[in-house]
């Protein structure tokens, strides 16, 4: 089996086991990603937000649109273009996002860590040439 595949399989699981540990909180992943980005990041575009999740700005207004319905995020309009926006972090979303780093529920202590069959040196070796694929992908892609 090819690397790509095995790595989207990986994450696969990861994404399914993470998923399932924020249904308690009443949020997906997908949400929890950007409300999480927004804390990092302040005031987002929509489409700077949908380029640093990996995903396509459909998808992203979607999952937008139901943070900002659960007020967890608010639209910043943008004054020198009414059209455009920028997504803020709200209030109820950083209490949430309190909540569930307080709960730790994404920890590798409680959803596992499939790293860890690795010692320092190989984990090292291993984020090294993921890091340099990840490079090649955005510049092929």
């Amino acid at each position: 089996m090819d690397g790509i595949r095995l790595m989207t399989m990986v994450q696969s699981l990861w994404r399914k086991r993470a998923s399932a540990a924020l249904e308690g909180f009443g949020i997906t992943l997908s949400q929890f990603l950007l409300i999480q980005l927004a804390r990092r990041r302040g005031a987002i575009r929509p489409s700077e937000a949908a380029e640093e999740l990996a995903s396509d700005r459909p998808t992203l207004t979607l999952v937008a649109r139901k943070c900002v319905a659960r007020g967890w995020l608010s639209r910043l309009r943008v004054k020198l273009d009414r059209r455009a926006h920028r997504l803020r972090l709200t209030g109820l979303g950083e209490e949430l996002l309190d909540r569930i780093e307080a709960a730790r529920v994404l920890s590798p202590e409680v959803l596992g860590d499939p790293l860890d069959v690795l010692d320092s040196e190989e984990r090292g070796q291993f984020l090294r040439a993921l890091d340099k694929v990840h490079r090649r992908a955005r510049d092929l892609f």
